[in-house]
């Protein structure tokens, strides 16, 4: 079962939002919690978007391959730990800290699934497929466990692929299966690269369109309480006595 927090989706974005005209401290201290929170949820929407936000009630499976594969690239990285771990998709560095204790110690262990769980197995796939699963993996904020359940492929496919695309410089044909260096049946001329640059742009782009007007909502809507109880405050009337102020419902 995974941790309740305190905070929904909306006012975590709203929240980011009002760190853009003041201080993190002071929006920390206005709702009462702690500004690394805050500077915690605006990285873990960069790296993540809208999706890494979500709440969630239930805790993700991690195979020991993928454990370990996290563990040797922290090792080679630069980052911080906790940068790496959200530019993984984590939600905080704990996780990846444990990871590390436990590799170290050679106790790294799969998450063994209870019977209601259930782990993806792999598939093999075409270049076309991974193309569009890539696709639409951007479109949906780099959600991995969406589209393992949306093309029934594994969480490590999905993870794997979308690493080699982006420290590729984000070059499509990085997601070409080239092992046993066979030939691709069909020459992938110059058309070829930029139709599918161009198919893979178009999702970025899609979703950065759908954060924008997603996070413009939320604006709207706090603005609509702010407004609205500004209007209910009383108001004094030509004598000077205080009448309470009414809102016609539309």
């Amino acid at each position: 079962m995974g941790r309740r927090s305190k905070f929904s989706l909306q006012q975590k974005l709203s929240i980011i939002n009002e760190t853009k005209a003041v201080s993190a401290e002071k929006v920390a201290k206005k709702f009462g919690m702690d500004a690394h929170t805050i500077r915690r949820w605006q990285r873990i929407f960069q790296y993540q978007g809208i999706g890494g936000l979500e709440n969630t009630h239930h805790n993700k499976n991690y195979s020991i391959e993928f454990k370990r594969q996290l563990v040797v690239e922290f090792e080679q990285s630069m980052d911080s730990l906790e940068n790496f771990a959200l530019k993984h998709g984590l939600k905080s560095d704990w996780q990846l800290s444990s990871w590390i204790i436990q590799y170290n110690e050679s106790k790294l262990k799969a998450y063994t699934p209870r019977k209601r769980d259930s782990i993806m197995p792999g598939r093999k796939t075409t270049f076309e497929e991974r193309l569009s699963i890539i696709e639409e993996l951007i479109k949906h904020d780099i959600n991995y466990n969406w589209a393992v359940d949306k093309y029934h492929v594994s969480y490590q496919q999905v993870y794997g692929w979308y690493q080699k695309y982006r420290k590729s410089g984000n070059d499509p044909q990085s997601l070409r299966d080239r092992r046993g260096k066979a030939k691709p049946k069909e020459v992938w001329t110059e058309l070829d690269q930029l139709k599918a640059e161009n198919r893979l742009l178009k999702a970025q782009l899609l979703r950065k369109e759908m954060e924008d007007a997603y996070s413009k909502k939320v604006m709207e809507i706090r603005n609509r309480e702010v407004n609205g109880s500004s209007s209910n405050k009383p108001s004094k009337n030509m004598t000077g006595q205080l009448v309470p102020c009414v809102r016609s419902l539309v």
